[in-house]
């Protein structure tokens, strides 16, 4: 039997940042400087409300069961899952990739413990070294069920390392690349990496201040680029829009979304700005929002 499968769609688990959209001191108070924060919490500007940015692939199996890929798993899972799982019937994580080892990405594991017990099964997770050198510092009984203090179920987890940079990988039958990019730096000076990801024709980056040349042609060829935008101006750590735009005129891909958005990031703004850059130079790309779905 061929085990390939296609990504038939992808979901936007979430588009913001560590902190979230609304931010809570924004909406408790007269902030005169905030307008993003207030303004989500109405039915005209709900698309600024935005969790932690995560992505959710959706898998065609040649065995006729959807696979269900998560990119990321962090402190709003949970409530991501409330919305997305239920909305599209997903009932199955079969596996989870983590670009890297930050709080928005990877504290939501031990609430896959929900998942392990209903699947008897672990769920494999992906990611380099580092990363889990993070996840153990945080949750050690994870990465060392010996470490449990027996509380609980602890959630049933495999985690497979990406050893190399570069190297391949195949999970539910779709080849990933790592795409290894700089998002800023540690407190000792030294550069931050974390993984972004291309299967088939899409490419996905979700935390990035600096794509290196050993990383772009990897990339080169991308139909779906997603890509960090945190804010209008640059950031330390992330790519600012304009950065952003700036990549997507290099990769010339046909389609991006943008994500990662933090609370000075209006949703209609963004929205208008891009009509405006179509309709000037051509560019093709949207600002995501928090349950989109894209079918490929």
């Amino acid at each position: 039997m061929d085990r390939r499968g296609r990504v038939k769609s992808i979901i936007f688990m979430g588009t913001g940042t560590s902190g979230c959209i609304p931010n809570i001191p924004c909406i408790t108070s007269n902030n005169p400087k905030c307008k993003v924060c207030k303004r989500s919490l109405t039915a005209a500007g709900a698309k600024n409300r935005r969790r932690n940015t995560a992505l959710l692939l959706c898998v065609e199996h040649p065995d006729g069961r959807q696979r269900n890929i998560l990119i990321d798993c962090g402190k709003t899972f949970y409530a991501s899952a409330v919305d997305v799982f239920v909305k599209h019937d997903i009932k199955t994580i079969d596996a989870v990739i983590l670009t890297h080892g930050h709080a928005d990405a990877m504290l939501g594991l031990d609430d896959l413990r929900q998942w392990t017990a209903r699947q008897a099964a672990p769920v494999p997770v992906f990611c380099d070294r580092d990363t889990l050198r993070n996840v153990a510092g945080a949750f050690p009984y994870l990465v060392d069920t010996a470490k449990a203090t027996g509380s609980g179920y602890v959630p049933q987890l495999e985690f497979c390392l990406i050893e190399e940079p570069f190297a391949p990988f195949v999970c539910e039958g779709i080849e990933f690349q790592p795409l290894r990019v700089e998002h800023g730096a540690c407190s000792d000076g030294t550069t931050f990496y974390c993984n972004g990801f291309r299967f088939g024709s899409v490419s996905y980056i979700s935390d990035c201040s600096h794509i290196p040349d050993a990383t772009r042609p990897l990339i080169e060829g991308t139909d779906l680029l997603i890509l960090d935008a945190l804010q209008w101006a640059p950031s330390s750590s992330h790519f600012g829009y304009y950065q952003a735009l700036d990549e997507v005129r290099y990769f010339s891909p046909r389609r991006t979304l943008l994500t990662g958005f933090c609370h000075r990031m209006d949703h209609a703004e963004m929205e208008r700005q891009a009509d405006a850059l179509q309709e000037k130079e051509g560019l093709s790309f949207k600002p995501a929002f928090d349950g989109l779905e894209v079918s490929l």
